[in-house]
């Protein structure tokens, strides 16, 4: 067991030193807090306190009725003007930043006519200004309704069969599967290809001949599998913290992350699944380079089976339109696609619990089948030194006890 935790570390350090793995992981840290940097830098150099001008040609706006704001300092001033004339003058003397001119046939059309100089006006001028004209029409209204009307609706949709809630507050939801499913892509995907590539080359530089005469296959290969998610884990975790991080600065600068509830359960389902899944692709890519001669060969046989694990992006279209499409429920249990499946329909609806437990029933069963499907076929592999293993010869492996 030592030799397995040994081999274990050693891969561990091999691929979190090398320089692609460093690069991929800092990447995400950095580019965030560029992004970060950015919109902040757009959202201050767009910041204007200058008061809002408006013109009433009708009569029906107070100027004393300001919306509240939990800051006096963040809300801008309303000013109203006698006229056009004298409100494009204010403007052009930046007394104002913005210039509203309300016909006098307003509210029966809402057409309306907007000045400004340069650069038009920012969310904010048109959140505070459009809470000012709200109020001023809601003002002859009962306080209880008068109240309903200004906060508007907040549509929340309760699912019964996974006693799950839509609303705003849950649009990460949305958001958040599509960015995992391109993770488990790339991370997987690559570390896979990397895991394929360390067998075949091995065996074909006929290192892996030296390396067996101190482990077993199940060492060898194991610890190579461990040490390869260990350092994906590794990656994994600084991109989530850094992802807190990142939700936690931009929150006060970005309004439609000040909602975003980070969905645990679905985090946590995604953990459940994603062990098994990528045990799975481990064990694909050790059969592939043992039965492969050489490096080139392999690549070419894994290439093909990779789509087996990617077909849920094929289907994305049918996926959107129709999340409980047969199809798509097939593509949930069959364990080669089930993880991107599982991970995209969660933020689209409700899943089954039935096709949750049996979709994850089938991963386990499958991963640990192809674990020791693995071993068999690399030992057959190493056995056959120079000569490919063909499909049959593979299947005769698997039957030889």
């Amino acid at each position: 067991m030592s030799n397995f935790w040994l081999v274990a570390k050693h891969e561990y350090r091999n691929v979190v030193m090398r320089r692609g793995f460093v690069i991929g992981t800092a990447a995400v840290p950095l580019g965030l807090a560029l992004l970060i940097g950015m919109v902040i830098l757009v959202e201050r150099s767009s910041e204007n306190r200058l008061p809002i001008g408006y013109v009433d040609q009708v009569g029906f706006l107070d100027e004393n009725a300001q919306p509240a704001a939990a800051d006096d300092e963040e809300r801008i001033e309303i000013q109203a003007f006698a006229d056009e004339a004298s409100g494009v003058q204010a403007l052009e003397q930046e007394e104002i930043q913005v210039l509203f001119v309300f016909p006098p046939d307003y509210p029966e059309t809402v057409k309306t006519e907007l000045y400004y100089l340069e650069k038009p006006p920012s969310n904010d001028v048109w959140r505070e200004f459009d809470d000012f004209v709200r109020l001023n029409l809601v003002r002859g209204l009962p306080e209880d309704v008068a109240y309903r009307m200004l906060e508007g609706t907040n549509v929340v949709v309760y699912d019964t069969a996974s006693d799950r809630e839509f609303s705003e507050s849950s649009i990460i939801n949305v958001i958040l599967p599509m960015v995992a499913s391109f993770f488990f892509f790339f991370a997987t995907m690559s570390a896979a290809g990397y895991l394929l590539g360390v067998i075949a080359t091995e065996k074909e530089n006929r290192m892996m001949e030296t390396l067996l005469t101190s482990l077993t296959p199940g060492q060898l290969i194991g610890g190579k599998a461990l040490g390869l998610l260990s350092a994906t884990l590794t990656q994994l975790t600084v991109h989530i913290v850094t992802a807190l991080l990142a939700l936690k600065f931009a929150s006060p600068v970005i309004e439609a992350l000040q909602k975003a509830v980070i969905p645990w359960e679905y985090l946590g389902l995604l953990a459940l699944f994603f062990f098994p899944a990528y045990t799975l692709v481990a064990a694909v890519m050790v059969a592939i380079g043992s039965a492969a001669v050489e490096m080139q060969q392999a690549q070419q046989v894994s290439g093909i089976v990779n789509l087996f694990f990617i077909a849920p992006f094929f289907l994305v279209a049918l996926l959107f339109s129709n999340p409980n499409h047969p199809i798509i429920v097939f593509m949930t249990l069959f364990p080669t696609t089930a993880f991107l499946t599982v991970s995209l329909r969660w933020g689209l609806g409700s899943i089954p619990t039935w096709q949750l437990g049996l979709s994850w029933v089938i991963l386990v069963g499958s991963t640990a089948f192809m674990i020791w499907a693995a071993a068999r076929i690399f030992r057959a592999g190493m056995l056959r030194y120079g000569q490919p293993l063909t499909f049959k010869g593979a299947l005769a492996s698997l039957r030889n006890q």
